[in-house]
């Protein structure tokens, strides 16, 4: 009876051990099979069904060593067969403008109505719901010359040297009646008397919230130095704010719905191609939009094995060169 009994436990710990060990194996296997690695058919069938390519460029169409092999030259094809392209990035520290000239410099044949930064998303946001008012900028020149452009008053912007030793002399501090808003973007000058303002603008319930982007840290490759991202400076805000914002960068809608409004973009024909599956591939599953993940930037193959199937692209592939080889096939 011992015997037995003993045999028995022995076979259930082993059971118990080979379920342990084959169910995150067996997990591994679906996810892949769950996210399709790019071929000729599947290459061919995105293309006939999509109208409007939406690009990230850093990791995607540039690194820190200049243009991505292959992807100028697949931009190009694209465009040759009639299809629309557009640049968008969570970078709220360059205008339009000069993103164009920063695709002229690889070689990409970029236009500026064809960029969607954060900083001119943010600006055409305002001005799409017809924003009255002023606007208090937590954030950077390039933000400021995107709100110019569109006549949309603001102050905020560069150093704050308000005193903030003593919360007597902080108690002093003034604010403007007419702002109705306050922006939050990538501030290099970011101190306690900006936060103050910001979160004091926001407790009147009827001042809007907006962020950027909430990206956490800044890419440097092969730094030790943590540079903090724009994530940084909306949480300083939004925790004494006691408020959410609106963020208007990937991966929310507001980044694709100002670009479906101004280009009357189909979503249903419209593919997002990224290097990073929680903004790029977030925003395409956000927005119905389909997903092309390439693994030239920051994602590895190895990355998808540990991705929940709900987050993954339609499609992957190693670069958008693959993209260009099969459709020229």
């Amino acid at each position: 009876m011992f015997m037995a009994r003993f045999t028995s436990v022995v076979i259930n710990l082993v059971r118990a051990s080979v379920v342990h060990t084959l169910t995150p194996l067996l997990q591994r296997s679906a996810t892949t099979m769950a996210c399709t690695k790019l071929d000729k058919t599947s290459a061919k069938d995105l293309v006939n069904s999509v109208d409007n390519f939406l690009f990230d460029c850093d990791g995607v169409l540039w690194d820190g060593k200049g243009a991505i092999d292959g992807s100028l030259e697949t931009i190009q094809k694209l465009l040759s067969m009639g299809k629309r392209v557009f640049y968008v990035t969570n970078n709220s520290t360059n205008t339009r403008d000069n993103y164009v000239k920063k695709c002229h410099k690889f070689g990409y044949p970029a236009q500026t109505e064809e960029i969607a930064c954060t900083a001119y998303i943010a600006a055409l946001y305002l001005h799409n719901i017809k924003f009255k008012g002023k606007v208090y900028v937590v954030g950077n020149p390039s933000m400021g010359v995107e709100l110019d452009k569109l006549n949309i008053k603001h102050f905020g912007i560069g150093p704050d040297t308000f005193d903030t030793s003593e919360i007597t002399s902080m108690l002093q501090m003034k604010l403007d009646d007419e702002v109705t808003c306050v922006l939050v973007g990538y501030d290099m000058y970011l101190n306690v008397a900006k936060i103050s303002k910001a979160a004091s603008y926001l407790q009147n319930p009827d001042v809007l919230f907006l962020a950027t982007n909430e990206d956490s840290h800044l890419p440097v490759a092969g730094s030790k130095i943590v540079v903090p991202g724009t994530g940084t400076m909306v949480n300083a805000v939004k925790i004494p704010a006691r408020r959410d914002p609106i963020i208007l960068g990937k991966p929310e809608k507001p980044m694709f719905e100002v670009l479906r409004e101004t280009h009357n973009l189909n979503p249903s024909r419209c593919c997002l191609v990224g290097d990073r599956i929680n903004t790029d591939i977030g925003l395409a599953k956000c927005c119905k939009l389909k997903s092309l993940l390439v693994l030239s930037g920051v994602t590895t193959e190895q990355d998808l094995a540990r991705v929940d199937p709900g987050s993954l692209p339609d499609l992957y592939t190693s670069s958008l060169c693959d993209l260009r080889s099969f459709i020229n096939n």
